[in-house]
């Protein structure tokens, strides 16, 4: 029987640009092809949630709502920003107020709490793991008042009376080239996120069988490697360029290059079809990378790539649980430079085994891996989430870290490696605060993408930061910022720099005596 389905995009964090919701567009699609009608309604420039919530309901009149639900916060472990509050007070208990059916919740948040976020929000039914067909299935038996085959769902949770009814493990879809390729602008309005250049996204597999200790991605999406051929990735984005216009895809696996020989082969296939591309990755690991990678991501039309280093000490990086060493974190800048391939160094500092050593290694490690044209990103703190590994340390747990809880280092405290941080960003125009400095109002994007448009079309965005902050050096700011920054934390940078001089000094007397 056909079904009126709204399905909610409820996401409105735009750092570092507004993410076209894909997820959601793959809902809309299977649904559609077995019959529904579905309407999508995408709330991320929204000005007025309740008022759009309201208007469509009224018109579409839908049997049911599913929403989807990108971020628990904004992943920052040092002044974390709780997300859920904006999506329950914005979207949520306006849809309660206009809907009285049934509301689904999935999404990537809803994957990693799903009880405690049913919870919070006062609903009733979520979806974890891919949600494709068992999204689907929800519809076909709930609305057919077949209980006992809505309970046997796949990635079902129910939750009533503050109680868990029903709590299934995920579906994984093995074979990733039987879902549909979907075209986004179908369903949503793509031009508001062609003004912040805004990428296709790209999903070359699923899962993740990594144990990065800070991770939750095999929870979302599995510990084993569900791959889409090669043939049926660039096949994906050749549809995609030609139906949008658009030719900035970015890839977002959890770790585009592993295995190295999948990322390849996908590259090989671009390049075979001469394809005209502005491509991005959100996942690169140093742990995979030699040079016939770099000479293709170069041939095929990076524009930039996200390179998770996360520490450049061996002692962090083992803490961290990483599948590579500071060895090739240099190999792996030292190839980006060669192949002249803009990066952005994402640091994630506050690590179980971090230190003041530690950290100033990092800082002497990727100072120099990096070009003085990279962004190096930094994250404080570790926000510790639901089954990540980190979760197994923390001693005080709270509501299973549905809300934000920061792990803290035995050795340095959070608050003592802000400090050295931001005092190390006075000396470095490329350091990029991220609890602090992605706070970027979207008026300035907005302005930024259409500067670079016209005078440097092949840059990324984030280049612009580094220029504000060469022209806040050349003027003198900088100078008053660190001076105002030195006055206001003297004695914590007093301290750590005593640590450090110690260190050194016994370091060379034990040199002197060995020699």
């Amino acid at each position: 029987m056909k079904k009126r389905i709204l399905l909610i995009n409820s996401n409105q964090f735009k750092q570092p640009w507004p993410v076209i919701p894909f997820g959601l567009c793959h809902i809309a699609s299977v649904s559609e092809k077995a019959g529904h009608v579905v309407e999508v309604l995408d709330l991320c420039f929204s000005k007025n949630p309740e008022k759009d919530i309201s208007k469509t309901i009224k018109n579409f009149r839908p049997d049911i709502v599913g929403v989807s639900i990108r971020n628990i916060d904004n992943g920052a472990g040092y002044n974390t920003y709780f997300l859920l509050e904006d999506v329950k007070k914005e979207v949520i208990e306006p849809l309660k107020k206009y809907f009285q059916g049934p509301i689904v919740i999935g999404g990537p948040a809803v994957s990693i709490n799903p009880v405690e976020i049913l919870q919070y929000l006062g609903l009733n039914f979520a979806i974890r793991g891919d949600g494709e067909l068992s999204f689907l299935q929800f519809v076909e038996r709930y609305l057919k008042n077949d209980d006992r085959k809505v309970a046997q769902i796949k990635g079902l949770v129910i939750f009533k009376n503050g109680k868990v009814i029903v709590d299934n493990p995920p579906w994984r879809i093995e074979n990733l080239d039987d879902i549909p390729i979907v075209d986004p602008s179908r369903y949503i309005d793509l031009k508001e996120y062609r003004k912040y250049n805004s990428p296709l996204q790209i999903q070359t597999k699923r899962g993740c069988p990594l144990s990065c200790i800070y991770c939750t991605y095999n929870k979302i999406e599995g510990k084993c490697y569900r791959f889409k051929s090669p043939k049926r990735v660039v096949d994906e984005i050749e549809y995609l360029v030609k139906k949008t216009g658009i030719n900035h895809v970015e890839f977002t696996d959890s770790t585009f290059n592993v295995p190295l020989y999948h990322a390849k082969a996908i590259l090989k296939e671009i390049l075979s079809r001469k394809l005209n591309l502005r491509l991005r990755t959100m996942g690169l690991n140093p742990g995979s990378v030699d040079e016939e990678l770099i000479e293709l991501m170069q041939k095929t039309g990076f524009m930039d790539v996200d390179l998770g280093a996360e520490s450049g000490s061996n002692t962090t990086l083992k803490s961290l649980r990483k599948n590579f060493g500071k060895k090739e974190v240099l190999k792996a800048g030292q190839l980006l430079r060669k192949y002249k391939i803009p990066t952005t160094w994402y640091l994630l500092l506050g690590a179980p085994q971090e230190s003041i050593f530690t950290l100033k290694e990092t800082f002497d490690t990727i100072t120099k891996a990096a070009s003085n044209w990279d962004l190096i990103n930094i994250g404080i703190g570790i926000r510790v989430y639901n089954n990540a590994p980190v979760a197994k340390l923390v001693k005080k747990r709270k509501g299973n870290f549905l809300y934000p809880v920061n792990f803290e280092p035995e050795d340095i405290g959070l608050q003592e490696i802000k400090v050295y941080t931001k005092w190390m960003s006075f000396h470095y125009d490329n350091f990029f605060m991220y609890d602090e400095d992605e706070k970027t109002p979207l008026i300035v994007l907005k302005i930024g993408t259409g500067l670079l448009r016209i005078f440097a079309p092949n840059q990324p965005i984030w280049r612009l930061f580094i220029l504000l902050r060469k022209i806040q050096r050349y003027t003198g700011i900088t100078w008053i910022k660190k001076a105002i920054f030195w006055r206001k934390h003297k004695s914590t940078l007093d301290r750590l720099q005593k640590i450090i001089k110690e260190s050194q000094h016994r370091a060379g007397s034990l040199y002197g005596v060995a020699s």
